[in-house]
């Protein structure tokens, strides 16, 4: 059968045969776009088969887009009206341009494969500066080409299919035969008819202005619009971006602060009128690497879920604590760590971390406790420059960080991402017991990341489930029961404020925790050895909340900027905000309230209805216009503080 498909062939005239070979391209454009879905249908749980069929088509407009751009120099090549277009060197140009051009298209598609259910958005520019930030993503490539060889051996097939179709469409030496006169005249006005029809493509159609990313909520509801889209147009639709723009839904700036104010003082009075003074306890906050709240037991929903056990220390530990409903401000470690530890979340297309406005000055917990006489450090067990973290601490305040290459036993390194959670975090009690009090310190742990290993001698120690991260989260949980056993006999312990968070949240089992609200639970816990104030707040608590109340806690006496809110107040409104696929999420109140500003808007009670599949926004207006109007005060202020560089007070 091989033998008599390599004997058809098709030969036409240049334009026919770009026509031809495009169609080609749009059919596998297609295939790599949809295989988001075939691949992960329990991330889009709401999409039935005909509405698949209805995004196959819908996604084409964007599918072209993108073709056209990356075709754009073989497409004027081949409708260029001169006879060399028959020449083999020209074949050979022309066909090198196209196979290459069309391979590198084809590859962002099959790597989002991989890599939407981490990140839940199309990947966009900003994942070139993500990679770039530290040597991990190159260091680790012989792990991801191991764990998804399936992609690639995808992305092979279809290279395959390309080339060998492809081949088999070629320019015939017969269109020439024409004279002169018409054969350029013919071919200077389909040049023309192809180029303006390219440029037309290339805009998605003829309205006012081009499509967008945002273009696809015309189509699809915020969290399936990643089936309609393809990676390679959000790439090359955020290219080029100039950052986020100046907002002005309120002209008066009382208005709109009396709805939120990120400028915070919870400075107190005790009944005397005098200034209550500030307690210098020690602040260690512990980020969990990927550990939701899906696989922690002891939070409210999950009590007496089975498949939810894989943290016996960290529920012990919560029964002495205050636990919070968390949820995480984005869905990469990039994104926590400022919005955990400098109330800063990450509410636009790019990370803030690697943005042009991470030059600006900035408060977090580490430069305002710095100036109360707190020592500072950050401790990560990964690689040094990972990410950007050490450059970002550095910005932040810290006074030391403590990477990889200052742990004192390298023989402890995973092999991966850097040295396992156990013996670093008993490094860490021992260094802290050296450190000047107060201090203010941050772990953020990491073998709970993909590949997924525990160390040999507790192979078989920990207990499997459904989810691969599962194993090594209760390693992780091993590690932390390890390490507050031993900081527990310390001078320091008695006197620190402990919380427990996570940076993101990880891939899910249960269908509520695949859904846009379950997709950022994530645990909030605040341990003091010393309070009898323990039990479960049923309030929405968010990372932007961490750094105001522990403030608070402390009663810090000065004022300072957050875009949350301190947990101890109940004047503070309650919510999480997140952005993803150009679209913002606010819950608040049991609802669930998704816009861009622009086409989409979507209203869900999330209490009565887990998996979001009721629209409310047509039935309750007047929610909607509430909960749209405490965010547009937020993000005025966010996008404005941050232009204008307001992002301390000093």
């Amino acid at each position: 059968m091989l033998t008599s498909l390599r004997k058809l062939h098709f030969s036409g005239n240049p334009q026919i045969v770009l026509v031809l070979r495009l169609l080609l391209v749009l059919l596998l454009m297609v295939f790599t776009r949809l295989l988001i879905y075939f691949l992960h249908p329990s991330l889009f749980p709401g999409i039935s088969h005909l509405k698949l069929l209805y995004y196959s088509f819908t996604g084409i407009r964007f599918d072209l887009v993108a073709i056209l751009y990356a075709n754009a120099l073989y497409i004027l090549l081949l409708v260029l009206p001169f006879r060399f277009r028959r020449k083999r060197a020209f074949n050979i140009i022309s066909d090198i341009i196209f196979y290459s051009s069309n391979i590198i298209l084809l590859i962002p598609n099959l790597a989002d494969t991989a890599y939407y259910p981490f990140s839940l958005k199309r990947m966009t520019i900003d994942i070139f500066r993500y990679i770039s930030t530290g040597d991990d993503t190159a260091n680790m490539m012989p792990q991801f080409i191991h764990d998804y060889w399936y992609v690639l051996l995808i992305l092979i097939s279809a290279i395959f299919i390309l080339v060998f179709v492809a081949r088999r469409i070629r320019i015939s030496n017969r269109y020439v035969m024409q004279k002169n006169v018409h054969y350029y005249l013919s071919q200077t006005l389909t040049m023309f008819l192809f180029l303006a029809l390219t440029v037309l493509g290339m805009r998605g159609g003829i309205q006012l202005k081009p499509v967008g990313i945002l273009s696809a909520a015309q189509y699809a509801p915020s969290q399936e619009t990643a089936v309609v889209l393809n990676s390679a147009f959000t790439i090359m639709r955020s290219y080029g971006q100039q950052g986020i723009q100046k907002l002005n839904f309120f002209t008066d700036e009382k208005e709109m602060t009396d709805i939120f104010n990120v400028q915070k003082n919870y400075s107190s009075i005790d009944s005397l009128g005098n200034l209550i003074p500030m307690q210098k306890k020690n602040v260690f906050v512990i980020i969990l690497e990927s550990i939701s709240a899906e696989h922690i037991g002891a939070l409210s929903h999950q009590k007496g879920n089975k498949n939810s056990d894989f943290t016996p220390f960290l529920d012990s530990l919560a029964e002495k604590s205050i636990v919070y409903e968390g949820f995480a401000n984005g869905k990469r470690s990039i994104e926590g760590i400022p919005a955990i530890l400098a109330s800063l979340p990450t509410w636009m297309t790019e990370d803030f971390i690697t943005s042009q406005y991470a030059s600006g000055k900035f408060n977090s917990l580490a430069s305002l406790l710095k100036t109360e006489g707190y020592k500072t450090s950050f401790f990560h067990g990964g690689k040094n420059g990972t990410m950007g973290f050490d450059a970002f601490c550095r910005s932040a305040g810290f006074e030391t960080y403590y990477g990889k290459n200052e742990y004192p036993d390298q023989s402890d390194f995973d092999g991966h991402w850097g040295i396992w959670d156990e013996p670093y975090l008993q490094y860490i009690a021992s260094t802290l017991n050296t450190t000047p009090q107060p201090f203010m310190s941050t772990v953020f742990t990491l073998s709970s990341h993909h590949p997924y290993k525990v160390p040999d001698k507790y192979k078989n120690k920990f207990r499997k489930g459904p989810l691969e991260i599962q194993e090594t989260i209760m390693y992780t949980d091993y590690a932390l029961k390890k390490f507050f056993e031993k900081a527990s006999t310390m001078p320091w312990f008695q006197n620190t404020i402990f919380v427990i968070t996570a940076d993101h949240t990880s891939e899910a089992w249960q269908a509520f925790y695949k859904n846009r609200v379950g997709q950022y639970a994530i645990p909030i816990i605040f341990y003091e050895p010393q309070n009898q104030k323990t039990g479960h707040r049923g309030i929405i608590a968010q990372q932007t909340d961490i750094m105001p109340t522990i403030l608070d806690m402390l009663h810090y006496p000065k004022p300072f900027i957050a875009f949350g809110g301190s947990l101890l107040r109940d004047t503070e409104p309650r919510f999480n905000l997140s952005y993803l696929n150009g679209n913002y999420q606010l819950i608040q109140d049991g609802y669930v309230l998704q816009t861009d500003h622009s086409v989409s808007e979507a209203l869900y009670n999330f209490q009565y209805d887990s998996l979001l599949t009721k629209d409310l926004s047509k039935h309750k207006k007047d929610v909607v216009a509430e909960k749209d109007k405490l965010l547009k005060a937020i993000i005025q202020q966010y996008n404005n503080r941050l232009i204008e560089n307001k992002l301390s007070i000093n």
